[in-house]
């Protein structure tokens, strides 16, 4: 377990009341993922919900370390290298406008978190012009503009709701002591030579698709991809799953790719609309080297052992500590949201049914007071 001795009693109490928020962030982002909404790829964002309330509470720091958390934990646990790309440049972004915004004495919260929000929309298409290697990705903007907007209102209203309640219990200012399972946190194994290989032949494919703009190469990683799925024991229907959240850039990308090539011949035209054959080639050339990258990242992580991961992460958290820069206070909150993720889990799971999210009060009430619960009751005011 961290050193607690080398925080001060503040210092503790502040870092387990992050790593509670960690822990909701890391829930609430694993909970979002079985609400069906109507624009593939498009996601609530309830993860962002701890993020801001930190932000709400003035702890810009705080909320920094819960949004690396809330990106890294998900991608390491349940993502891909292109999701976590997606979602890391997304968080980053989001949260350099938020950070400002919420220090201003009339922004209010929700409006900061429709802006992040869109920050958070504008990160995820900087990456897809990177994979796709077109500025086409941008006619999407509009459509995801709306679903930020919504989500973000939708987050920054719970966010809000729950400082309202947590404002109402007055924090404990004495050092919590949780019953946190006891984790290894000295000098994590090196990748063995298996991953080495296999991150090395990951980016090598990578590079190769995205410098590749024919047809024809884009088809030889695109079935090198399949060849790992297979390898992997992947099935078509999880290949399936992991390319429905690229759909609407890659259709908008396909759409304004065939509309704005006009070179070529002719393959189809009505009135003032034509397709060209090339157009068409290099519409799928874009798609199939989407396609490869997502597919060679879902194999990636079910061929590579993610513990490895995670133990170069605390690999990297000994090294830091070595040179002087103090971890204490982060590795106590990482340990307070791997201990208590899964209390936390229990407790959400049977605290309400399944069929009340589809109702507003659950949104506008219940779930904030949801949030707030389980903060006290593993938090600083719960210890």
């Amino acid at each position: 377990m961290a050193d607690e001795r080398s925080l001060s009693p503040e210092e503790t109490v502040r870092w387990t009341h992050i790593g509670t928020l960690c822990a909701l962030a890391m829930l609430l982002g694993y909970v979002e993922s079985f609400i069906p909404l109507p624009i593939p790829g498009v996601k609530l964002g309830l993860a962002y919900i701890p993020v801001l309330v930190a932000l709400g509470m003035g702890d810009t720091s705080g909320a920094f370390f819960i949004s690396l958390i809330k990106v890294l934990a998900t991608g390491l646990l349940f993502g891909n290298p292109v999701t976590l790309a997606y979602s890391l440049t997304g968080t980053l972004l989001a949260f350099c406008t938020m950070a400002p915004l919420s220090q201003l004495p009339t922004m209010r919260l929700e409006m900061v978190s429709v802006v992040g929000a869109l920050a958070h929309e504008a990160g995820q298409l900087m990456v897809a012009q990177v994979i796709l290697g077109t500025s086409l990705v941008w006619y999407g903007a509009p459509l995801l503009a709306v679903a930020g907007c919504a989500t973000g209102l939708l987050c920054g209203v719970i966010a809000q709701r729950t400082l309202r309640l947590l404002g109402q219990t007055k924090p404990s200012t004495q050092a919590p002591h949780l019953d946190i399972p006891e984790r290894h946190t000295g000098i994590a194994a090196p990748f063995r030579t298996r991953e080495r290989a296999l991150l090395v032949g990951y980016l090598v494919l990578v590079i190769v698709a995205l410098h590749t703009t024919s047809l024809s190469g884009t088809a030889l990683c695109m079935a090198i991809a399949l060849g790992a799925c297979c390898f992997a024991h992947i099935r078509p229907i999880e290949m399936g799953a992991a390319l429905v959240p690229t759909l609407p850039i890659a259709l908008v990308t396909f759409v304004a790719q065939v509309a704005s090539n006009q070179q070529g011949a002719i393959v189809w035209k009505l009135g003032p609309c034509v397709i060209t054959h090339d157009a068409l080639v290099m519409a799928g050339a874009l798609l199939g080297r989407l396609a490869c990258i997502t597919l060679a990242s879902i194999a990636l992580v079910r061929l590579i052992d993610r513990q490895a991961g995670i133990n170069a992460l605390y690999g990297v958290a000994h090294r830091l500590n070595a040179l002087g820069i103090p971890t204490a206070g982060p590795a106590l909150a990482t340990e307070v949201a791997l201990g208590v993720v899964a209390e936390l889990a229990t407790q959400l799971t049977t605290s309400f049914e399944p069929r009340e999210i589809w109702t507003r009060r659950f949104w506008t009430e219940r779930l904030p007071q949801l949030i707030a619960s389980l903060y006290h009751h593993t938090g600083p005011s719960g210890a």
